[in-house]
């Protein structure tokens, strides 16, 4: 008998309805011979084919459809009669290819038991809408034949894969309307819950040879709560029991609270284990208090204590769905009732649609998809949001809005206006539509799924599927066959989305921004996703570690993993987040920021206290400057905390505050501690200067001022009077000329006009003992003190003898030895010596020559230093054009001219501006020199506060470079490094120029 094949007018019909799929086309000429084969029946081949090729129009997924049904075929005990009744009842094979092509998880059950299909439409199953009761009763029924738990669970599961597909079926052929399945799904769950928990209780009274006498609950949550759960659902439960007590057992005493928790686990893994028959439900028990690390059963004033001490708006809004469905009922109500006012409390303290409208900014960023219909803007999550929030802010004065039910929850606030007709209507419409859309994705292989895929195949039969439901309710009927667009299915989709989206934005008036809701999202695997793309979307460049300094921020997570914040703490750091990132995102490096801000919130182990004052907007940008700028300083303010309401208070952040008052603050303290006086005054000294509110001239004075402070001090605490009357103490170097930086060396000389060698011993032994005392080290020394420009340097002693001090300036002293003592200045102990000593130097400086053989040594004795920098280096010192010779012109040019003069201004700006108005510099100059100066102290400043290094080499390392470039003000290094240089340059040839006009003038 010749093989059967399709005609060209058929093959062209089928491509059409196949999307060009030949293969498809050959399985059902493959199907055709089988019927031949099965049935003999050749005066029923063509309605047979008829019929299928008229059922296939029908399916939103033919190509599924077909070899769905071969699969069943294959599978069917008596193949001849199903072939001849496809052939005589187009109706059934209707039924048949529409289901297969909605759902491969019903294909899959049919074809497990293809009895079942017989039992759908040669019986009134179709036709019955079952109750709770009837769900529960049947149940029974059906694991009564049953003796052990485990057979009676895959009954069970068989009974609930038999009941899914009756409802699944009426849901397809529009016999039941959305309202009615969810509700016979719900109604289904609960009768299942019902019969876990008394096969549950039945195991732990064996377990223990007792069971509590005491009311028990189970409340439903969620979906299954509003009573419209999904095909493929969580059911989210909690368990309530109602009083704690203790059973005697075996001569042991077991309490309540274990005896619950153990039927809780129990009925956990009846529901959830997986057999050869499958799963019943996925139970989550994770909305319970305290989530997965609280009990999983809990008593009635074990919860009322937590929701009353502890209940956060998201938990009130979880509650509005709660519903008893197991257990006692009426125990479960009047828990709910006793849970009444704070569900729906008359008034708040605060209004939560900021917190819930960050809560499903959260869920919006945990989406994986654009088009994920439950949790994207504008979807399922939108609407319950809606009508939850405007439940919460009104039930407590309006209990008629108090429903579990969404679209009841709908009508009833539009009857008392609180939605407009046009926006219940919008938001009934659409919860609708996205929820069968959600069915159809869930159906099709009972996956839980929210999430359309944007593939035309996909979208076409989506959009087909959907046009099912436009059809009459109740009768089992079909739609004129069609094809949609699936670009007019998917703009539909985008407008409804954006329909529901404006109720949202209405209702919330609030744009939650990842930044606000980034605490609740950390710890998500998926929303890291999203929030990596948002930390480089505010310039982060360190995306992983930028999260990990959050994860320490927001939650007190150590690196061990330990969590170390209350909630408490988590709140206060939510409402500052925002602020926080936004400003961080703002600096110069926000990772830096980031980082620092991390030590500093370290420091006051994120405190709670901590937290609320980066409220106040003064605070948060002393914070976030000191973190922008200073890694250092962060570093120690994590260590000296308690100094902080010390820089806050006293007037202490004041333009006109000065060091010394600062230091006889400190000096009143119960304990003086000198460094903590230190770094309170630079910290205080830093943040007026990023703020513009001192100078840097200002700045070193202050910086100067305190080391004087702290030395006389130690002075006045080694030297009793009388010695203070033998020595003189002098500052020299920038200590001397009052231009100290952060990190300045101390430069000192001790001068002595004592005589005798006993008294001079003990002079020069408190001269070392007030050194070390200077640098005695707390986290930092206190300063790095420098006695080498003393006479004959490291080789002499310390503590210089006056007529040794005459003699060596007047013999032996070079040129360069003299120029540093212009910087000399008097600083602690005899005036009358200090007066002697700088006469000394005075008439010293008038008797130099100023030759041509000077100005040679001069140039030697530059060239000698630049030769010890760093080859390649560029030393913003010593280099040509650098600090040295700007304070070269100042310090030669005074002491070629010091009878003019009178005598040496030690300050190199205020040197360079006498200078100027005497005529021995060019106002040009005089500016090219003051203006490099200062850039070059700038540089000095942010190289030891930002990169923490002494070092005036500009760094080779990009990551430095860059840092200490935008200190300063410059987007790139390149543009910094070419400014130092032309600098340079320029400074050089003024001091060229300069130099050699001295042997001439």
């Amino acid at each position: 008998m010749p093989k059967f094949s399709f005609d060209a007018k058929t093959k062209q019909i089928l491509r059409k309805i196949f999307r060009s799929n030949e293969k498809a086309i050959e399985n059902f000429e493959n199907l055709v011979n089988n019927f031949i084969d099965s049935t003999a029946r050749f005066d029923l081949i063509d309605k047979f084919i008829e019929n299928f090729i008229s059922s296939l129009t029908f399916s939103p997924n033919p190509e599924q459809s077909l070899n769905n049904f071969i699969r069943f075929i294959e599978n069917s005990f008596s193949r001849s009669s199903l072939y001849k009744e496809f052939a005589l009842h187009q109706q059934m094979l209707k039924i048949l290819l529409t289901t297969f092509g909605y759902s491969q998880y019903f294909a899959d059950i049919l074809v497990r038991d293809p009895e079942l299909f017989h039992w759908l439409t040669s019986t009134n199953a179709l036709d019955k809408k079952l109750s709770r009761e009837d769900y529960l009763n049947e149940g029974k029924s059906s694991i009564s034949y049953f003796q052990s738990v485990k057979n009676k669970l895959n009954a069970l599961k068989r009974f609930k894969r038999r009941e899914i597909l009756r409802i699944g079926v009426r849901d397809i052929l529009g016999i039941a309307d959305f309202e009615e399945t969810v509700i016979s799904l719900s109604d289904l769950a609960e009768a299942i819950v019902e019969i876990c928990l008394q096969l549950a209780i039945e195991e732990t009274r064996k377990k223990f040879s007792s069971f509590p006498e005491t009311e028990f609950c189970i409340i439903a949550l969620g979906k299954l709560g509003g009573k419209e759960l999904n095909y493929s659902s969580d059911i989210d439960l909690i368990f309530i029991y109602n009083q704690d007590g203790e059973l005697k057992i075996n001569g042991e005493v077991i309490s309540y609270y274990e005896i619950f928790n153990r039927l809780v686990s129990t009925l956990i893994n009846f529901l959830s284990e997986k057999t050869e028959e499958g799963s019943l439900y996925r139970a989550d028990f994770r909305l319970r208090p305290e989530g997965s690390a609280g009990s999983l059963a809990r008593s009635l004033l074990g919860y009322l204590t937590y929701y009353e001490v502890y209940g956060k708006i998201w938990e009130r809004q979880m509650l509005i769905k709660a519903r008893p469905i197991a257990g006692d009922l009426n125990f479960g109500w009047k828990f709910l009732n006793m849970l009444d006012s704070f569900i729906y409390p008359s008034s708040f303290l605060d209004n939560p649609i900021r917190e819930i409208a960050k809560i499903k900014a959260k869920l919006e960023a945990v989406s994986t998809s654009e088009y994920d219909i439950k949790l994207r803007r504008g979807g399922i999550r939108d609407i319950e949001f809606i009508v939850q929030t405007l439940q919460l802010l009104n039930a407590g004065t309006l209990p008629e809005l108090k429903t579990q039910n969404t679209l009841n929850a709908i009508e009833r606030l539009s009857n008392y206006g609180l939605l407009t007709k046009s926006e219940a209507k919008i938001l009934t419409e659409n919860y609708i539509y996205f929820r069968r859309i959600e069915h159809i994705l869930q159906m099709l292989h009972n996956l839980q799924t929210h999430t359309i895929p944007l593939e035309p195949n996909i979208l076409t039969m989506l959009a087909k599927a959907m046009k099912n439901y436009e059809k009459k309710d109740k009768t089992i009927s079909f739609p004129t066959p069609s094809i949609p667009e699936w670009k007019t299915f998917k703009h539909e989709l985008d407008e409804r989305f954006e329909s529901v989206r404006k109720i949202y934005e209405r209702i919330f008036g609030v744009e939650a921004k990842p930044e606000l809701f980034i605490s609740d999202i950390i710890d998500d695997e998926i929303a890291k996703g999203k929030l990596k793309k948002f930390f480089y979307d505010m310039n982060f460049r360190d995306v992983d570690k930028a999260i990990r300094n959050i994860e320490f921020l927001s939650k007190g997570k150590l690196i061990t993993g330990e969590i170390i914040f209350s909630t408490a703490e988590e709140n206060s750091f939510a409402k500052v987040s925002s602020i926080i990132l936004n400003e961080i995102s703002k600096t110069i490096i926000p990772d830096i920021t980031l980082d620092n801000f991390r030590k500093i919130a370290e420091g006051f182990r994120y405190s709670k206290s901590f937290y609320d004052l980066l409220l106040n907007d003064s605070f948060r940008k002393i914070i976030l400057n000191i973190s922008q700028f200073s890694p250092r300083f962060s570093n120690l303010l994590s260590f000296k905390t308690h100094l902080l309401d010390i820089l806050l208070s006293e007037n202490n952040l004041s333009k006109d505050k000065k060091t010394s008052e600062v230091f006889e603050f400190f000096k009143h303290l119960d304990v003086f501690n000198l460094h903590d006086f230190k770094f309170l005054n630079e910290i205080r000294l830093l943040v007026l200067n990023l703020d513009g509110l001192i100078d840097f001239q200002r700045l070193s004075k202050e910086l100067t001022e305190q080391a004087e402070l702290v030395l006389n001090k130690f002075f006045f605490e080694n030297f009793d009077a009388d010695e203070r009357q033998r020595i003189a103490i002098f500052g020299l170097g920038k200590f001397g000329s009052e231009e100290m930086n952060f990190d300045s060396d101390v430069d000192v000389m001790f001068i002595t006009d004592e005589r005798r060698a006993e008294k001079y011993q003990i002079l020069t032994a408190k001269c070392e003992n007030l050194v070390s005392q200077m640098t005695t080290i707390e986290i930092e020394k206190l300063y790095e003190v420098d006695v080498r420009l003393r006479p004959e340097g490291r080789n002499a002693p310390i503590l210089v003898n006056f007529e040794y001090f005459d003699s060596y300036l007047k013999n032996r002293a070079e040129f360069w030895e003299i120029q540093a003592f212009t910087r000399t200045r008097f600083i602690a102990g005899n005036p009358q010596i200090a007066e002697k000593i700088l006469g000394l130097i005075h008439d010293r400086i008038l008797k130099i020559e100023f030759t041509k053989s000077l100005e040679q040594y001069i140039f030697q004795m530059r060239e000698k230093m630049e030769q010890n920098i760093k080859y390649g280096g560029m030393d913003i010192k010593l280099s040509s054009g650098g600090l040295t010779d700007i304070e070269f012109i100042a310090q030669i040019l005074q002491m070629k001219h010091l009878k003019k003069f009178g005598k040496i201004e030690r300050s190199t700006v205020k040197a360079l501006e006498n200078l100027t108005k005497y005529g021995f510099l060019k106002e040009s100059e005089r500016k090219t020199l003051i203006a490099n100066y200062e850039f070059y102290r700038e540089i000095e400043k942010f190289t030891r506060v930002s990169l923490g290094s002494k070092s005036n080499l500009i760094p080779d390392e990009p990551e430095k470079l860059e840092y200490l470039s935008l200190c300063l003000g410059y987007r790139f290094p390149d543009e910094f490094v070419d400014s130092i240089k032309s600098r340079m340059k320029r400074t050089r040839e003024i001091f060229q120029t300069v130099i050699e006009r001295i042997t001439h003038q």
